[in-house]
Parts: C-alpha cells; sequence; structure tokens
C-alpha cells in the first residue's frame, strides 16, 4: 500500500484494519470459513465504515471548480457503450445512504462458508483499491456531493452491537472520522451538551 496518502494519521490506521483483515481472510480454510465467519464480518464492516469516512473527510477538504454555464455543450464523447458502463461501476458505494442492506459485508451468513469467504475477500480487495488511491474517490465524492441533496451518511458508523465488540482505539477512529465526514452533524451535537461516544 502507498504511504504518501492524504491525512496519513488517518489512512496508516485504517490500512493496519485493512491490512489485518485481509491477512485473517487470506490464512481461512475457505470451506471452513464459518468459524470466523463472524469475526472477519465484524471486522469487513467496520473497515469499510472507516474508508467510506475517510473518503468523505477528504472530500470536504476539496474546493471544486465553478460548474459550466448552462448551454455551453461538451465536446462529444469518443467513449464506447462498453467503455461508459465500466466507467459507470463504481468500486465502492460512497453515499451510505443508498447502499444495499447487504453491500457492507456482501454476506449475511446465508451463504456457502466458501462464497462467505469469496465475497469478503472481493470486498477487502476493492477497499484496498480505494484505499490506495483515496484522492481520486474523494474527488468524485466532492462531485457527487454538490449534485446531491439530503443525507449521504447514517448516524453511527456501525450497528450498535458491532460497536461494543470494538476496541477503544477503533472506536476513537471511527468518531474522529465520524466528525470529520460529518462536521454540521457533529456541531449540532456539541452545540446541545457534551459529545456523544460512538460506541
Amino acid at each position: 500500500m502507498d504511504i504518501t496518502a492524504p491525512r496519513p494519521e488517518l489512512w496508516t490506521r485504517i490500512a493496519a484494519l485493512l491490512g489485518a483483515l485481509r491477512a485473517l481472510l487470506r490464512q481461512a480454510v475457505p470451506e471452513h470459513f464459518a468459524s470466523i465467519a463472524a469475526e472477519a464480518r465484524l471486522q469487513l464492516i467496520t473497515a469499510t465504515a472507516l474508508v467510506r469516512r475517510y473518503i468523505h473527510a477528504l472530500a470536504g477538504e476539496i474546493t471544486l471548480p465553478e460548474p459550466r454555464p448552462v448551454g455551453i455543450s461538451r465536446k462529444p464523447s469518443n467513449e464506447t457503450p462498453g467503455k461508459l458502463q465500466r466507467r459507470r461501476e463504481a468500486l465502492f458505494c460512497l453515499i451510505e445512504e443508498t447502499c444495499p442492506a447487504r453491500h457492507a459485508a456482501k454476506s449475511d451468513g446465508a451463504d456457502t462458508p466458501f462464497v462467505q469467504w469469496a465475497l469478503m475477500m472481493e470486498v477487502a480487495r476493492r477497499l484496498v483499491l480505494v484505499l490506495n488511491h483515496p484522492e481520486k474517490h474523494a474527488l468524485r465524492l466532492a462531485r457527487m456531493l454538490r449534485r446531491r441533496k439530503g443525507r449521504v451518511l447514517k448516524d453511527l458508523p456501525v450497528p450498535s452491537h458491532i460497536l461494543r465488540r470494538l476496541p477503544p482505539w477503533i472506536d476513537a477512529l471511527l468518531c474522529r472520522l465520524d466528525e470529520s465526514a460529518r462536521p454540521e452533524a457533529w456541531a449540532a451535537i456539541t452545540a446541545q451538551g457534551p459529545p456523544v461516544l460512538c460506541g
């Protein structure tokens, strides 16, 4: 992984957690994955929330140029429909409120152990690709946020039953990233009184 990413004090901790998850998945025997599936799913959901909020924090620091005036036509694209389709297939769902319910972990435990392992390996691989090039995804998100109205992130980074099982350093990292990703929401919380802990 590239260690020249922006906000390295955040990036390195997320990368460490994602690296531990990938090591756990690589060492697992796919056919007997059920014994560690719950732990792997917990780590994957947490890593997904961390990566997403990291990208949101970076997007909030981007100043986009003014949008083009209405009526100015763009140059015609020479891209084939196949290339356009591949461009539309994002590696990672950045807008949490529109992600499918099973998107974070891809498998809720109903699949066979081998399928659960394969799906989690693929999601972890995609997270690494996003984390290795965060600026590109942050720019894409900044453009999306300029067009989008309404909520983009949920109030809790991960479900409460997972929060209770996280070690303090990950809980603190989630809180820090959530505050960076949702500054308006946290400003409202702190104005009302002592900040609410994530876990």
